[in-house]
C-alpha cells in the first residue's frame, strides 16, 4: 500500500498530476470544447466551493472501490489462477477496472469518453500498480485542486 521508493513515487505522482491536468485541458478547452455536453461545462464553470472538495472526496471513493478493491481482487484472481501476474495482465486489469467505472460515459461519447475518463482513470490505475494505493489516491484527488480552477478559467467563456 505504501510506495517502496517514496522519492520516485512523489516525482511520478507530480508528473501524473501535471500530465492529466494538461491532457484534460487540451481535450476540454481545445479539441472537444464545442461538443462538450452543456451539463459538463456548467458543472466545471460552477463555483469551486463546494465542487472541488466534493470531487476530491469522490476521487478517493473511486480509488477505494475501483483500484483498491476491484483491481486488487482481479489481480488476486489472476495470481491464484496463473501463479503470477504479467505486465500485460496488469494492464488489462487496469483497463477493465476503469471501464467498470466509466462505461456509460464511453458509450455516450466513445472517443471523448475513452480519452477523458477511461485513459485518465487508467493513469491512476497505473500509478497504483507502480507505487501503491496511496500514490494513486494522492494523484487522483490532488489533480482536482489544479485541474478544477483551470477548467473554470478555460471553459468560463462557454457560458
Amino acid at each position: 500500500m505504501l510506495p517502496t521508493n517514496c522519492a520516485a513515487a512523489v516525482r511520478t505522482i507530480g508528473a501524473c498530476i501535471l500530465g492529466v491536468t494538461l491532457f484534460v485541458l487540451v481535450l476540454d478547452a481545445l479539441i472537444f470544447r464545442h461538443s462538450l455536453p452543456p451539463g459538463y461545462a456548467a458543472f466545471y464553470t460552477s463555483p469551486l466551493l463546494p465542487r472541488t472538495p466534493v470531487l476530491c472526496v469522490m476521487a478517493a471513493i473511486e480509488e477505494f472501490k475501483f483500484r483498491l478493491l476491484l483491481m486488487t481482487g482481479l489481480t488476486m484472481a489472476v495470481a491464484l489462477r496463473r501463479g503470477r501476474v504479467s505486465n500485460g495482465q496488469f494492464i488489462a486489469i487496469i483497463l477493465v477496472s476503469q471501464l467498470c467505472l466509466v462505461w456509460p460515459m464511453v458509450l455516450a461519447a466513445p472517443l471523448y469518453g475513452a480519452l477523458r475518463y477511461w485513459a485518465v482513470g487508467a493513469v491512476w490505475g497505473w500509478l497504483y500498480w507502480r507505487h501503491g494505493w496511496l500514490a494513486g489516491l494522492a494523484g487522483h484527488a490532488t489533480t482536482h485542486l489544479l485541474l478544477d480552477p483551470l477548467l473554470l478559467l478555460a471553459l468560463g467563456s462557454l457560458h
